[in-house]
């Protein structure tokens, strides 16, 4: 939770308001592309081009209304009526196209380079199975304010834009009234009637304008940072950020004097030391339980430090000494890299005794015992005996019997440890090995690293399905991020199942059923059944609703015929809370919200 809240912070407070087509808005893509690479993912840079506002179309669209309405009835120009009644008409047809986010005077503004983030989670399927697809979209640029959804307007904003809307349609149709030859004796009332209804676009053109010269950037914390730190949840439930686990595997290395390293008894009689470059890490001290312990050789790949037993005093050992032979070496390769003494051939097990047991600490090399045989039925004859090394990694002795000890342990309740047991054996459950480091935890440490390693791996139901995670850009500008990704991966993610997740940052949740500005759109019905199912199922508290304001990236997906459906959160009285206005700070966000959405999105990744 907290980490969803840094997300928001970095977006809203950090990077401030994102403007289509700017540097802020550039920085948060990099940002966001930064937490993707962080867990794993494969990320992309979508770049197009996008206008930088949307507001001057429609002031366009507004004037030419209202100037076919009023060249319509005069009586100097009777012809002018019909070039009124084709500029009307031509007008609503491109201003609904544009609605509906297809083409319109929207998409020849002046306009600037903006980017998507693309990053994607590879399914780990099985030959032969069938791979869904997933893509989770949310905006990260931000709005200007505008008059539209100040407080004392925002809950009837569904009215306004839908008089806007409809009286660009109806102008046309009084026109063409005007122009037909019945409707002579209804002039000039007709007219007056046209003028009237076209008047009032000129609240809109007012508004538009005035956002568009004298309208400020907003935070955007709701709209849409909270979407976005929503989705980079989902991908910390489905691509968990790497464990740092404590190891000499993951410890920086030090360097010891070789005092230190005598005295730790682990210097052979007769070495000399070597030491190889760090790699930078001089100076970092290992817990206190493995002061001794040097990291691996650099000859891995982790670049460490190593102690190295580099040339060894065969004078001080032993004239008769040689090297111990590689298992498997030939008799060139066995030859000593400084040219003395030739391939040994005779006596190779006496040597090396003789050599190890001049090095003093250097154990014999163990000798293999001849195997013995059975008894008068050779090998079938005998019962074939443990071999020592297994018994003691058992922690068993010659005597122990598994047979009789399995049935006095008798069921899995009674498989306890020591404080369970009265037969001296403790744990019966055989053992690894012992901690060499002689530290008292390492056992309840390996369990519980083992038992999250489990916990935070990846979910089959997860892991099966091939999930995109789409950060679009200029969507404020009129969901121009979300056209540029269906223009490019189309194709792609046709049968993919489209998630967008906006504005979910205060309020109560909702999964929308239809939306649309020109026309409503209903969502997927296979997503909105799977919301639904989830919501149930995991007692996660989300409610259907039909979204009635302005496009979210999802409308374009489902006006372009993808299976498509959005996430959104409204306030008690139905509206976005700080919609497009200066009150959309962090400071307003709800960080359990961000959560649930999270985990619902998630639960329908899982179950799609």
């Amino acid at each position: 939770m907290a980490e969803l809240m840094q997300h928001v912070h970095a977006l809203a407070d950090q990077i401030g308001p994102r403007p289509t087509t700017t540097d802020a808005e550039h920085n948060a893509a990099l940002y966001i592309e930064s937490v993707l690479q962080s867990h794993g993912l494969e990320t992309e840079l979508q770049e197009f081009d996008a206008p930088r506002q949307y507001a001057w179309a429609y002031v366009v669209y507004h004037l030419l209304t209202i100037a076919s309405a009023v060249l319509a009835g005069i009586k100097m120009w009777p012809w002018a009526v019909w070039p009124a009644f084709a500029v009307s008409a031509i007008t609503a047809f491109v201003m609904w196209m544009d609605l509906d986010t297809r083409w319109g005077l929207s998409s020849i503004m002046p306009k600037g380079p903006t980017q998507n983030v693309i990053g994607r989670i590879e399914p780990k399927s099985r030959r032969g199975e069938r791979v869904r697809k997933v893509v989770v979209v949310a905006h990260y640029d931000s709005a200007r304010s505008s008059l539209a959804f100040a407080p004392s307007m925002v809950r009837g904003f569904p009215v306004t834009f839908g008089l806007m809307k409809w009286t660009t349609i109806l102008v046309p149709v009084l026109v063409l009234v005007m122009a037909l030859p019945f409707s002579a004796p209804a002039q000039p009332w007709l007219w007056y009637a046209t003028m009237a209804v076209a008047a009032y676009l000129l609240i809109p053109l007012f508004i538009n304008a005035f956002g568009a010269i004298a309208g400020r950037w907003v935070d955007g914390a709701n709209d849409n940072a909270s979407g976005v730190a929503a989705m980079l949840g989902i991908v910390s439930h489905l691509a968990p950020l790497p464990e740092e686990t404590l190891g000499t595997a993951s410890l920086k290395p030090v360097i010891h004097t070789p005092e230190e390293a005598f005295e730790a008894d682990v210097v052979p009689e007769g070495a000399v030391l070597s030491y190889s470059p760090a790699g930078g890490n001089e100076g970092e001290a290992l817990p206190d339980d493995f002061e001794w312990a040097e990291p691996a050789s650099t000859r891995t790949s982790r670049d460490q430090g190593v102690l190295e037993f580099d040339t060894i005093d065969f004078a001080a050992v032993g004239d008769d000494a040689q090297p111990r032979r590689r298992r498997g070496a030939s008799a060139e390769d066995r030859t000593h890299v400084d040219g003395w003494g030739e391939p040994a051939e005779e006596d190779e097990d006496a040597a090396w005794n003789s050599f190890a047991a001049s090095a003093g600490d250097l154990a014999p090399r163990p000798v293999e015992e001849p195997k013995k045989k059975g008894g008068l039925f050779g090998r079938f004859g005998k019962k074939k005996e443990e071999p020592e090394d297994v018994r003691g990694w058992l922690g068993v002795d010659e005597d122990f019997d598994a047979r009789k000890t399995g049935a006095e342990i008798g069921t899995w309740d009674q498989f306890g440890g020591e404080e369970e047991d009265e037969d001296d054996w403790g744990w019966k459950g055989g053992r690894a090995g012992e901690d060499p480091l002689g530290d008292p935890e390492y056992t309840t440490d390996v369990v519980a690293r083992i038992r999250r390693k489990l916990e935070d791996a990846p979910d089959r139901d997860y892991s099966d399905k091939e999930v995109w995670f789409v950060a679009t850009g200029a969507e404020e500008s009129g969901t121009w991020g979300m056209r540029a990704f269906l223009d490019d991966y189309g194709p792609d993610v046709r049968d993919a199942f489209i998630i967008n997740i906006d504005n979910v940052g205060a309020g109560s949740l909702y999964w929308i059923t239809a939306e649309g500005m020109a026309r409503k759109y209903r969502s997927d019905r296979r997503l909105t059944s799977l919301a639904k199912r989830v919501s149930r199922e995991q007692e996660i508290l989300v409610k259907p609703r039909v979204y009635n304001g302005l496009s979210t990236d999802a409308t374009p997906a489902l006006a372009r015929g993808y299976k498509a459906m959005s996430v959104m959160a409204f306030g008690a009285g139905g509206e976005i809370e700080g919609w497009h206005w200066p009150s959309d700070t962090a400071s307003r966000i709800q960080p359990e919200l961000l959560e649930r959405t999270a985990t619902f999105v998630a639960e329908m990744i899982k179950e799609a």
